[in-house]
């Protein structure tokens, strides 16, 4: 008896523990959302959908699930994604396709990523134009295709691998990571030194911390002497 009362409620416990109701999103500006509880091989990291005047933009491809489905789907538009380098392009980008009719941008540069687990539907050279409050910028260097988007009505950098916060909030020293054969980092730190050109405060990466104020100055205090 006391064998059956034990598994009762430890089968409780885990449904109850299933059943834990994490949100699907969080709004991070006017019309900019980050999907939750996204993994890249065990480690969390970040993915966004920038609501557009015609359509839907995702920045890096998040698992799929039905709940994320319904979450896009409730925009009732078109819906896009442009992958920030090579290995942001998940397999359940395939299954975002079949779903949903998502069609997936990736730099060509990126064709031969050995990280690529999915076929884009455009490879491209020039940068596509998906809105007027919308710049994707080429940053080679954590890969040959890595790019950025800045959103600029809420100045906010989408920066993927190409740099991003720390926990003190301020930018983490990629300088000292490990390099693998598809990065340059010469070439990353000149593409960073490049976005010092534009207009942006909030810092929206892939891996590791979003910095939401002075992005801009943190980067370039960063950059000096280097």
């Amino acid at each position: 008896m006391k064998m059956i009362t034990y598994l009762i409620v430890s089968a409780l416990f885990f449904s109850s523990c299933n059943m834990k109701n994490e949100p699907v999103y969080t709004k991070l500006q006017t019309d900019i959302y980050e999907i939750n509880n996204q993994y890249f091989y065990s480690e969390e990291v970040h993915t966004y959908l920038i609501e557009l005047e015609d359509k839907v933009l995702l920045f890096d491809i998040p698992t799929y699930t039905k709940e994320i489905e319904k979450f896009i789907l409730s925009f009732d538009k078109p819906a896009y994604a442009i992958i920030s380098h090579g290995s942001c392009g998940i397999s359940d980008g395939t299954k975002w396709q079949e779903k949903i009719g998502l069609k997936v941008y990736a730099h060509k540069a990126d064709t031969n990523h050995p990280w690529l687990k999915m076929k884009p539907d455009v490879f491209f050279t020039e940068v596509p134009n998906f809105a007027e409050n919308i710049e994707v910028v080429h940053t080679p260097g954590h890969s040959a295709g890595a790019i950025c988007v800045l959103e600029k009505k809420s100045k906010s950098l989408f920066s993927g691998d190409t740099f991003y916060g720390n926990k003190d909030g301020e930018i983490r020293d990629f300088s000292q990571e490990s390099q693998n054969d598809y990065e340059n980092l010469e070439d990353r730190i000149n593409s960073c030194k490049e976005l010092l050109k534009y207009d942006f405060v909030n810092i929206y990466p892939f891996h590791y911390k979003i910095i939401t104020r002075n992005g801009k100055r943190k980067l370039s205090e960063y950059l000096q002497n280097r």
